[in-house]
């Protein structure tokens, strides 16, 4: 992207919230980053897109405390670049709309410190879209109005309501919640009519997005009744009438329940879309990471060239596999009188992408049944290389072991706690309907994090028995465990509850 050793800053807008109305641009940004300074309204699965090295810091407010007041963002942007770190900060929206994108900006060209603006679509309209209302239509609106909503606290809202009031169009207000009954009573005394159609969008776009429509007159009465709260957009117009939604999902297994998946990035990735396919709004977190390990070449392709059997129980150590393939520079064809054998349907989907089919899966997907099917496929020739994580659990090798079949097991890689997302954990938890739990290193790393176990009380659902044996070890006993150790299965245990 550009020369590190220059020092540069990315001030970047991410939208609203739904992680898939980044720019191409903010996602290499967020990826690059040394640093990443976020606001309270970022979504956690973009974090997701820093790498492990990045800093991650909170610059947000909640419950009208400042994390970091404007001056310290300031200064700590102008600290990292001037340490030679490549800087993000990002934003919610665009930086340049009501987002004091300008002031960084400002500050950041007086100090002489290079620096990019990365634009991202703003709420006003894109907020308004996912509730289904558009904020153009011909023959209701030719126009649209944007204003904030937000003062300095103590500050009266200073809006030009006389004017405003005569507008045609649609009326956008950012920020306002807090202020919508100065909002709602400048319009009305100043001549709007009540029976203007009226919105309220909370945490537009993002997985736990609500809506409510009314009328000027009674919005305010619909925001106390509803316990409506920031984030917030505000809408006035008859445009709030139209109702095209595309975004609230009815009628399907998980419709509109909120879900956070906990697991590495690439697993969380893969099965976020299965459960948004059945209606369910997905919070990705990943609280956990993989680290390859280092494996000497020649005990490697000299292990590979013994096995009769290879032995992958994750989809994680598939893809490892293959990279230690690729950097080791074997020939792929020598594989070819080796049985692949997996421990689940993950890591048989994973095998797939690299034009390789399992040779044995066990009709349940656990070590235990792994291995009690696979040791009939086995005699006193065999020799099984087993290719698994670091902590992975002892059924494995003392079964092989009392089984008298000959195995060597290689640890290639490491499952790391992300402590970084502790913080954004608990600012989210309570937002949940279920947390997904898919194996026993998210449950320990979920436990580690966790400042109140009792949020978690009925709401945690675990992929398979290893993992409710490590939630247990933490005291946590109301858990909801899958019959079948795959996203069908979770799915299946959330819809008997």
């Amino acid at each position: 992207m550009f020369d590190k050793e220059i020092k540069k800053v990315s001030l970047v807008g991410v939208g609203p919230g739904d992680e898939n109305l980044l720019t191409i641009k903010a996602c290499k940004c967020i990826e690059d980053a040394d640093v990443i300074i976020y606001d309270n309204l970022i979504n956690p699965t973009i974090l997701n897109r820093a790498n492990m090295g990045a800093k991650l810091i909170y610059a947000g407010k909640i419950s009208g405390n400042h994390y970091l007041t404007q001056d310290k963002i300031n200064e700590t942007i102008v600290s990292y670049a001037l340490a030679g770190e490549y800087v993000v900060r990002l934003k919610g929206g665009d930086p340049y709309i009501f987002g004091r994108g300008g002031e960084e900006a400002e500050y950041l060209l007086q100090r002489g410190i290079d620096f990019e603006i990365v634009h991202g679509v703003s709420s006003f309209y894109a907020g308004l879209g996912y509730a289904g209302i558009p904020v153009t239509f011909r023959g209701e609106a030719a126009s649209f109005h944007v204003f904030t909503g937000h003062r300095k606290q103590g500050e009266p809202l200073n809006l030009d309501f006389a004017g405003i009031a005569k507008l045609e169009g649609s009326l956008v207000f950012l920020m306002g919640i807090s202020n919508l009954g100065a909002i709602v009573n400048g319009l009305l005394s100043n001549g709007m009519n009540p029976d203007t159609g009226a919105a309220i969008i909370e945490n537009a776009t993002r997985y736990n997005q609500r809506v409510f429509r009314g009328k000027l007159s009674n919005i305010e009465e619909i925001a106390k009744k509803e316990n409506i709260v920031s984030p917030a957009l505000i809408a006035i117009g008859n445009v709030c009438k139209k109702n095209l939604d595309f975004f609230k999902k009815d009628g399907l297994p998980l419709s509109n329940k909120n879900i956070l998946l906990t697991a590495t990035r690439p697993l969380t990735e893969k099965m976020a879309p299965e459960f948004k396919a059945l209606g369910a709004n997905v919070c990705e977190m990943s609280l956990i990471a993989t680290k390859e390990m280092e494996i000497e070449r020649d005990k490697f392709t000299l292990e590979l060239e013994l096995a009769t059997h290879i032995l992958l129980t994750s989809a994680n150590g598939v893809d490892i596999f293959f990279e230690k393939i690729k950097k080791y520079d074997l020939d792929i064809r020598s594989l070819h009188n080796k049985k692949i054998c997996v421990i689940g349907s993950g890591s048989a989907s994973a095998l797939k992408k690299y034009g390789v089919r399992a040779d044995f899966i066990p009709s349940k997907f656990d070590s235990k049944s792994f291995l009690e099917e696979m040791v009939t496929e086995l005699n006193e020739k065999s020799g099984v290389l087993m290719l698994r994580a670091k902590l992975g659990n002892d059924i494995l090798p003392n079964g092989l072991k009392a089984a008298g079949i000959k195995f060597c097991d290689i640890p290639i890689y490491d499952t790391i706690i992300d402590y970084r997302r502790k913080f954004e954990l608990n600012k989210e938890i309570k937002n949940f309907d279920y947390i997904v739990l898919a194996s026993a290193s998210a449950a320990k790393a979920l436990c580690e994090m966790i400042e109140d176990m009792n949020v978690l009380k009925g709401r945690v659902v675990s992929i398979g028995p290893m993992t409710t044996k490590a939630l247990m070890e933490f005291g946590i006993e109301e858990v909801i465990t899958a019959n079948q150790y795959d996203v069908k299965g979770i799915v299946d245990a959330i819809r008997k509850i």
